[in-house]
């Protein structure tokens, strides 16, 4: 496909996303009747999806300059990047260049929006000199912002993904949605009668649980927490343990946004033919490098499914290569993200005037998430919802 029609295919489906649920459109009249970042560069580290797409676009009509790099190779969707780059944004991949983090931080952003934490990381180990005069940054997710507490930041972050909307609705709704979107859409299984284990029950795994059981499925959930183990057994799942776990689940899906959850060992009595899954951020909660160098036979079944048969006779079956399925398949509603990324919006456009705000993690105000959710409200009433 030409980079024409591929930038003309993220141009329709923004349209589409704005014609359905408009609350980029609304953020975006907001931000132009102000201008907040005027004369100032804002630097994203972001999923190239035709969501983020859609957010960027909005607010570059509050001024200033904007550029982008990829969050993930796995997530990135190079129809995005081609209209993103037709519209006079700076976008950097691993495709275009070797050090992309560096590339975005040579124009010396002013505002950091980031997921992941791997900007503001390299950021701050690589250019501590450049971070002292960085205004302040935003965290949407939770991997990213467990590695920025680790870091000792010149500088405000506001940490979105603890407050009130993100976990309740992009992450519960809209992964849970999504993810068993996704799953039909690469493997055309029906959930129903099928045996899932979610592993993880913090935000991502109570929706992945929920939708799953709404789907059919019977649901086991696995969880090293406590205070969370107990919530689940009155959300009506089993608790068992997850070597358990794995001898009766068909369909294994990691919810954690850890590193390393569940190892190959952990894999030792899985039944032939699981369906290994992630819906954490990173791409690393499930060992797939030691599937593929214990793995005697490689089928590449389909997009985006690969069959590993081990000595044992056995096959898993691994989604996405254990990357986050539903955002490497930009599947399920858009809803869910849209809102908090006018939550990211609002969070930027406050971080221009605040002022007095301590270094460091800081959550996102509440008053900041009451416009979010007006902002969503009125879409939905916009969209006749």
């Amino acid at each position: 496909m030409s980079e024409l029609k591929r930038s003309a295919r993220a141009a329709a489906e923004v349209s589409r996303i704005n014609a359905f649920f408009p609350i980029m459109p609304l953020l975006g009249n907001r931000l132009a009747s102000v201008r907040p970042f005027e004369g100032l560069t804002i630097g994203v580290s972001a999923h190239l999806t035709t969501l983020t797409a859609a957010l960027v676009r909005e607010l570059a009509l509050g001024g200033g300059t904007w550029v982008l790099c990829a969050a993930s190779d796995a997530t990135t969707d190079y129809a995005v990047v081609d209209y993103l780059r037709d519209n006079g944004f700076d976008v950097y991949t691993s495709g275009s260049r070797d050090d992309y983090h560096s590339a975005l931080l040579s124009h010396e952003p002013d505002l950091i929006a980031g997921v992941g934490g791997t900007l503001l990381d390299t950021l701050v180990r690589r250019f501590p000199e450049q971070a002292e005069r960085v205004r302040g940054a935003v965290e949407v997710s939770k991997t990213g912002v467990v590695k920025v507490d680790d870091l000792d930041v010149p500088f405000p972050v506001v940490n979105i993904n603890d407050g009130r909307l993100k976990p309740a609705v992009e992450n519960r709704h809209g992964v849970g949605e999504g993810l068993w979107h996704a799953v039909q859409s690469l493997t055309g299984m029906h959930l129903s009668g099928r045996r899932v284990g979610v592993v993880g029950y913090g935000p991502v795994g109570r929706g992945v649980a929920a939708y799953a059981r709404a789907a059919g499925a019977a649901v086991e959930v696995v969880e090293s927490d406590p205070v969370r183990r107990l919530v689940a057994h009155y959300d009506g799942f089993p608790i068992p343990t997850l070597s358990d776990c794995i001898t009766r689940a068909g369909i294994v899906v990691t919810c954690t946004g850890g590193r390393s959850v569940l190892s190959l060992a952990d894999l030792a009595g899985a039944p032939d033919g699981m369906v290994l899954i992630n819906a954490g951020h990173g791409g690393d909660e499930i060992d797939i490098p030691a599937i593929k160098r214990a793995a005697i036979a490689v089928d590449h079944v389909a997009d985006h499914v690969v069959s590993y048969k081990l000595q044992s006779g056995r096959t898993l079956l691994v989604l996405t290569d254990g990357h986050p399925l539903n955002i490497v398949m930009n599947a399920g509603s858009p809803e869910p993200v849209l809102l908090h990324f006018a939550l990211l919006g609002l969070t930027l456009e406050w971080l221009t005037r605040a002022t007095d705000l301590p270094p460091g993690l800081i959550t996102v105000p509440p008053d900041l998430e009451n416009v979010a959710a007006e902002l969503a409200l009125t879409a939905l009433r916009a969209a006749h919802g």
